[in-house]
């Protein structure tokens, strides 16, 4: 798993929309390889800013995993990192 982060990291940073893109679709593959709790932690992060992604696509790949992300999550972390992107969508 350790050596899977810097992975993530890069590629959920990466300037190309395309390489955001494809990160967001397999959001869902990517928790299930790093575990309910680590996917909490260290994904979260990553999905609210897909969700203020300046591209749509990016955006809309984020918006269509919506519902299975947040089965990972607690209301608390919904509240707080996922429902204040909802205004700006």
């Amino acid at each position: 798993m350790s050596s899977l982060l810097p992975c993530i990291k890069k590629f959920a940073e990466d300037r190309s929309w395309r390489i955001r893109y494809m990160v967001a679709e397999k959001i869902m593959e990517l928790a299930k390889g790093l575990g309910q709790g680590s996917a909490k932690e260290h994904l979260i992060t990553y999905y609210a800013l897909f969700l203020k992604d300046a591209e749509s696509e990016v955006r809309t790949a984020a918006l269509g995993k919506l519902s299975d992300f947040c089965k990972l999550l607690d209301a608390e972390t919904i509240l707080s990192k996922v429902a204040p992107s909802f205004a700006d969508l």
